[in-house]
């Protein structure tokens, strides 16, 4: 099944959070309410919010929201947002409000919960904002119980040690290097998504499932040694096109996405999700079954990948047809070409779309995965993005430098820019020009890559149509692409997202600035990553 969106339905408005409490009096329910920063959620929150949770029938927790936390520079590290759904997430937790005010006094007279848990270090602690909500707790019929403190751990120390760590990171020397250069700053990403915004795109490529097996602990088969995994629950995602045409849609622009349809598939359920994400659908009905791989996961980590995919190509009649609605697209600002290798682009049919539309859109862009997609036929392209594997299965040289293949690549197909995707190594950008920008991977324990490398090139394009520089554009696409690696599957990274991310890489930016010797002060260079 598709992921739900029970989480962004946990965290509420204050007028929802009353109309909550209200009903919950009514029927008895007995409330506890917690109240804090929750920077990062460690186990000493954990157990905090479980000893809570236990102690009433429903748990409430307020959230102090950005503007209110006084707790030293760069913190918190985290948005409110982020810090609302990294507690949403928790199965234990009711609901979420982030509290706009400096204290909860004013928000325990409005909830008046019967049970109001603090910390234990509070037990002993004289602090005057505790005691004028302990006052408030308790003139409404409540009481103030505190959690055990078994375990104490400090968010501020945390970060603390977090950003000392990160000043001798050669990757943040290097990001926090390329600063002086180029403005990383969340508020100029803010501004280039807000220029993005009702940018035109057409997506054209295939369309995957991927479904996700989530499978007990396996087991060695008794009739000969091979692997036994039994699935317990599975879900499924949209992938390929769909996922990239999804990103675009949530970072505020208008993607068309131009895909093929299996006449044996029922398409309804597929249509109407993209209809509500915002996707305009421009199918291409084929023979062919829906391209589906099917991925089978033992806790995290995956076991074996079944690979259901079916070759096809368009007639003739089918490829012009495409072409003419490609073109007819109204205010079209854009084109993505993401070619899995299953027959879509057979024939140097890229190159076709590319030059059909290249007079009239600021940017075209192309991303290949597979041992048959074609790389060399996306013709003068703005970025191609291609693996390193990729590059060099295209290119036939499994010896040549990476910059070298990118040259060459970038002659053959006379584009303006090669993005080479390194994996832990992060990225490469080649140009015409002699110099190569490298930008480190962002993430380097990501919970499922699958889909980080969409995240990038949609980001990327995102930015590049709002006005942004190449390296710029890339280094938006990879805080992206680490978003998309914090969770399992393919879910549509944001705006917001992609901003929360970058103002907690700029946190360990700005603590690195001092150590590696740049020519500007580190006033000036922080502004330009936080």
């Amino acid at each position: 099944m598709l992921r739900s969106d029970s989480i962004s339905n946990k965290i509420v408005t204050l007028d929802q959070l009353i109309r909550i409490r209200r009903g919950l009096r009514d029927d008895g329910v007995r409330v506890v309410q917690c109240h804090g920063c929750f920077d990062i959620v460690h186990p000493g929150h954990i157990r905090h919010l479980q000893f809570a949770a236990a102690q009433g029938d429903r748990l409430i927790v307020s959230v102090t929201a950005d503007a209110y936390v006084n707790k030293g520079p760069d913190q918190p590290m985290f948005t409110h947002d982020l810090r609302a759904e990294n507690l949403a997430a928790l199965a234990f937790v009711d609901w979420v409000y982030i509290h706009h005010e400096p204290t909860a006094v004013s928000l325990l007279g409005e909830i008046k919960p019967e049970i109001y848990i603090k910390g234990a270090e509070y037990a002993s602690k004289n602090d005057p904002r505790f005691a004028d909500e302990r006052a408030i707790v308790e003139s409404n019929n409540g009481r103030v119980v505190f959690s055990s403190g078994d375990v104490v751990f400090s968010s501020t120390a945390i970060v603390e040690s977090i950003q000392k760590t990160s000043r001798a990171d050669p990757d943040v020397a290097q990001l926090t290097k390329l600063a002086q250069q180029y403005d990383f700053s969340t508020s100029c990403i803010g501004r280039i998504f807000d220029q993005a915004k009702g940018k035109r795109v057409v997506v054209v490529g295939e369309t995957i499932l991927d479904t996700y097996n989530h499978c007990q602990w396996p087991e060695i088969a008794e009739e000969h040694p091979m692997l036994s995994l039994r699935p317990v629950s599975s879900e499924q995602f949209d992938g390929g096109a769909a996922i990239v045409a999804q990103h675009l849609a949530a970072l505020g622009l208008r993607p068309v996405l131009c895909t093929p349809i299996s006449n044996g598939f029922d398409a309804c359920p597929l249509m109407d999700r993209m209809d509500g994400l915002g996707v305009e659908m421009l199918p291409i009905e084929v023979d062919a079954p829906m391209p589906e791989k099917q991925r089978f996961l033992v806790g995290r980590d995956k076991v074996m990948k079944l690979d259901c995919t079916h070759q096809f190509e368009l007639d003739a009649e089918q490829r012009s047809r495409v072409v003419e609605q490609v073109c007819a697209i109204a205010d079209l600002d854009g084109l993505v070409l993401t070619d899995f290798g299953l027959g879509l682009f057979a024939d140097d049919w890229a190159g076709v779309l590319c030059d059909s539309v290249r007079d009239r859109v600021a940017l075209i862009a192309g991303d290949v995965s597979g041992v048959r997609s074609g790389l060399l036929s996306m013709k003068h392209g703005d970025v191609l993005c291609p693996s390193e594997a990729e590059l060099r299965q295209a290119m036939n040289d499994h010896h040549s430098t990476i910059v070298e293949l990118a040259h060459r690549l970038l002659y053959e197909t006379k584009s303006r820019a090669i993005l080479v995707t390194l994996g832990r190594d992060g990225l490469a950008i080649v140009t015409g020009e002699d110099q190569v920008v490298r930008l480190p991977a962002l993430s380097h324990d990501p919970v499922d890559v699958l889909g980080c490398g969409d995240a990038l090139l949609a980001s990327m394009c995102a930015s590049m149509l709002g006005g942004a520089e190449l390296v710029q554009s890339a280094y938006v696409g990879s805080v992206a692409a680490a978003v998309a690696g914090a969770v399992v599957g393919n879910v549509p990274v944001g705006a917001a997202q992609v901003i929360a991310r970058g103002q907690s890489l700029g946190a360990q930016f700005a603590h690195c600035v001092s150590q590696i010797g740049h020519k500007s002060t580190p006033t000036q260079a922080e502004q330009r990553i936080i």
